[in-house]
């Protein structure tokens, strides 16, 4: 699963909030975040026709930011494994203010590639920086959580069927499905 526009007139703001830069804050590390956060607020400018996606691509949150609608069926599907942290969006000329998105933190973090067939491209380091071919290693689906982060490369995350299929089902904007034989 990943966040990315669909149409052009989708927003997408590239803004990092200054609490989340001031204290470098992460979102994306599959780990529970014990500490408590204030309202984190996030300035952005809207152009004339652009509209907000269900989850919406704020880069600079690192995390996933979503809305109401997609918090209930998460709840609905009784998927434990997400926090999720005070959000208020400002836009820059209106000052108009929307507080109906938050930004959530998948607990679970899964090392599961297969890196015999999947095609990588890494670092000096040996950390992935990008993948061209994306193949897992065989897990018993049962006792993985239905929604977790990739631990070789934490920005991915990766979810069951079930979850793919209700998403879908509902419509939700801003997020993109693939199977691992068609990601790249």
């Amino acid at each position: 699963m990943a966040t990315e526009l669909q149409d052009d007139d989708e927003i997408i703001i590239y803004e990092t909030p200054q609490y989340i830069e001031v204290h470098d804050l992460s979102f994306e590390e599959g780990e529970k975040i014990t500490n408590t956060y204030p309202e984190i607020s996030l300035n952005y400018e809207k152009e004339p026709g652009e509209v907000f996606t269900d989850n919406l691509a704020a880069l600079g949150c690192h995390g996933l930011v979503i809305n109401e609608k997609i918090r209930q069926k998460i709840k609905e599907l009784d998927i434990n494994n997400l926090q999720y942290f005070d959000l208020k969006l400002i836009e820059k000329n209106t000052k108009k203010e929307t507080i109906d998105y938050k930004i959530a933190n998948i607990i679970g973090a899964v090392n599961c590639l297969d890196y015999d067939n999947c095609d990588l491209v890494l670092s000096s380091t040996g950390s992935i920086l990008f993948i061209e071919k994306l193949a897992f290693i065989d897990l018993d689906e049962d006792k993985l959580p239905e929604i977790f982060r990739l631990g070789e490369f934490l920005p991915l995350i990766v979810v069951n069927d079930r979850i793919k299929q209700e998403f879908e089902a509902e419509g939700f904007t801003g997020f993109v499905f693939y199977r691992p034989e068609d990601y790249s």
